[in-house]
């Protein structure tokens, strides 16, 4: 009786062992990203994103989301190369390209996506350096939100390495 008392505690605590780091490994769901992204949450839960397909072009920042539909990675025609390694298979990578004639005025924009994906933004034909990146895998509506100190003028942004063939976008100045 003993033995089986001690083996129903063993496997309790086993139990409670294993599940502990699955506990540990959320990742606080929407609300526990870096930066605030309400605004950035609304407009991925909108229905009626702006769509646009790579190589498009835009005049001003849109105040919603961007439904990108991308190409295959090789049919992209992209500025640079992209900066980062794909963490998806070449042949199921898409990437996409989206001109913009500028920002509002110089600053921090951060721009989210809704999925895996890599986010380059190019100006004056170089890359920008990423200034700070936040992420999170259990939020339904973004991915990933990564800062970038974009300048006056024309700029493109460049998004590869994504695992489907389209992928909502927004683009916002920082708070």
């Amino acid at each position: 009786m003993a033995m089986k008392k001690m083996r129903s505690v063993a496997t309790f605590v086993a139990l409670i062992a294993l599940s502990i780091p699955v506990s540990a490994a959320g990742t606080g769901g929407c609300e526990s990203f870096s930066w605030p992204l309400k605004t950035e949450i609304t407009w991925m839960g909108e229905s009626d994103p702006i769509a646009l397909q790579s190589g498009a072009s835009v005049t001003e920042l849109p105040a919603k989301a961007m439904l990108v539909t991308l190409l295959p990675h090789d049919q992209a025609a992209l500025s640079v190369t992209p900066s980062g390694k794909s963490k998806v298979a070449p042949e199921n990578a898409h990437a996409a390209i989206i001109n913009f004639a500028g920002v509002p005025g110089a600053g921090a924009y951060h721009v989210s996506l809704s999925g895996p994906g890599w986010i380059d933004v190019v100006q004056n034909g170089a890359t920008l350096d990423a200034v700070a990146h936040t992420g999170k895998a259990d939020c339904e509506s973004i991915r990933k939100s990564v800062r970038f100190n974009i300048g006056a003028g024309p700029f493109s942004l460049q998004l590869s390495g994504v695992p489907s063939d389209t992928i909502k976008v927004t683009i916002r100045k920082s708070d």
